[in-house]
């Protein structure tokens, strides 16, 4: 027997957990399920001192705070949940994961995104606390520091512009 709700939430970043908030206080039946352990790229920021109404915190701390407040107005999310299909064409949508399927009436995809990385030698010990993708969010966090923008394009141009 396949699990139904009216709607299905692909993400459990901040979109996933707000759409999950807000779907849930109007009485809807939610499921979030997310391919990794939920939170977005927020969690790879240490320190979120730019998110209104938190003060500085830190990202997995926020997050944390954002499933619990999810699940509290009775959306069930689901973690580590790999997607092997979709059927989104019949009123019935149904997501098949390589851990069960679920069926909503509606489909959200808030996948977010991943940042682009290096893949060098401990970038990921230092994600959060010397490395940054994301300037606009942690550029204040690096005033009167010495600074490098990897990257091409506009986009490290951008980065790079708004950390002056």
């Amino acid at each position: 027997m396949m699990d139904s709700y009216d709607t299905l939430i692909i993400g459990a970043g901040p979109a996933g957990l707000t759409a999950g908030i807000y779907l849930s206080r109007a009485r809807q039946n939610v499921l979030i399920l997310d391919s990794g352990s939920g939170g977005g790229q927020v969690t790879l920021t240490h320190a979120v001192a730019n998110y209104p109404g938190t003060g500085e915190t830190f990202g997995y701390k926020l997050a944390s705070e954002m499933k619990k407040q999810a699940v509290g107005f009775g959306c069930k999310v689901l973690t580590n949940q790999k997607i092997r299909s979709m059927e989104l064409e019949a009123d019935k949508k149904i997501i098949r994961t390589e851990k069960g399927d679920y069926s909503g009436k509606t489909v959200i995809i808030a996948a977010g995104g991943r940042p682009r990385t290096l893949g060098i030698d401990s970038e990921k010990k230092f994600q959060g606390t010397g490395i940054s993708y994301c300037a606009t969010c942690d550029g204040d966090f690096f005033t009167d520091e010495d600074i490098i923008v990897v990257g091409g394009g506009n986009s490290a141009l951008e980065e790079a512009v708004s950390l002056t």
